[in-house]
């Protein structure tokens, strides 16, 4: 069974001065989910996986950054699909269900019910101890969790303390670094719409895989985004890129930014 506390009562170290300042110089901006890996590095011995999130329900949650091994991020699509749900995090969020409540749950495999999430996101990767800060804003739960390999052990009380103390100052600013990140950065759906203004030649689903391109998408992950089969996405490609007479995501990204509007 997890271990969940409620916060009821916590004071800032003179060392998170520092922290703080960075995390607001970098709040809505990409280098703010960087700001925040340095910041758990410098208050534990080291994590092997961050999570920055909100949460509306079991069922809906929004990631904000992820640090994890390059492997993992192609299954991200498949967590959120099938996995967030039973994911114990959620559990934890009755523990704080008025706004400013604050805590804290630390999640072993041996904890996780679901044999294949245990499987997938503990037990082949070697996760021996996931720690999760949840506060409750005004309409989402904000949360960070921070995962520990094997080799490093689990986490000591004294960094659970640390990573509650850096929480408490970066969680709030999860809906801020929202809001302006939405505002900076285009969606699949508008690049896809630019796409079929610009070339309308594409077919709807060669649109659909260039735009996931463009944003960064690799192919496994635009494939479960998709629902369909990654060599799929790869005919898609090689046939959006024929008619575009581009070799490579740089040109579709340069494409989809530069090609003047069609009149």
């Amino acid at each position: 069974m997890t271990y969940i506390r409620k916060i009821e009562d916590w004071r800032a170290s003179a060392g998170l001065g520092v922290i703080y300042e960075r995390l607001l110089e970098t709040v809505g901006t990409a280098q703010f989910g960087s700001a925040v890996h340095d910041a758990v590095m410098k208050v534990t011995g080291g994590a092997r996986r961050i999570y920055l999130f909100e949460a509306t329900s079991r069922e809906d949650s929004s990631l904000q950054y992820v640090f994890c091994e390059p492997q993992l991020e192609a299954l991200l699509p498949a967590y959120s699909r099938h996995y967030h749900n039973t994911d114990p995090v959620c559990d934890a969020y009755g523990a704080a269900p008025a706004t400013n409540d604050v805590a804290v749950q630390r999640v072993r495999p041996i904890d996780i019910a679901s044999d294949g999430f245990r499987r997938r996101f503990f037990q082949q990767a070697g996760i021996i101890e996931r720690v999760s800060i949840i506060q409750r804003g005004a309409d989402t739960w904000r949360v960070i969790n921070v995962a520990r390999h094997k080799s490093s052990g689990v986490f000591t009380d004294g960094e659970i303390d640390a990573l509650v103390g850096l929480a408490f100052l970066a969680l709030p600013m999860l809906p801020l670094n929202r809001q302006r990140a939405e505002a900076r950065l285009p969606t699949a759906t508008y690049v896809e719409c630019r796409l079929r203004h610009l070339f309308p030649g594409l077919t709807r689903r060669e649109q659909e895989v260039c735009a996931r391109a463009s944003l960064g998408m690799s192919v496994e992950a635009t494939a479960l985004d998709l629902g369909i089969a990654k060599t799929s996405v790869m005919t898609y490609r090689r046939r959006s890129y024929q008619r575009l007479r581009i070799t490579s995501v740089q040109e579709l990204c340069a494409l989809v930014a530069h090609a003047p509007s069609r009149h």
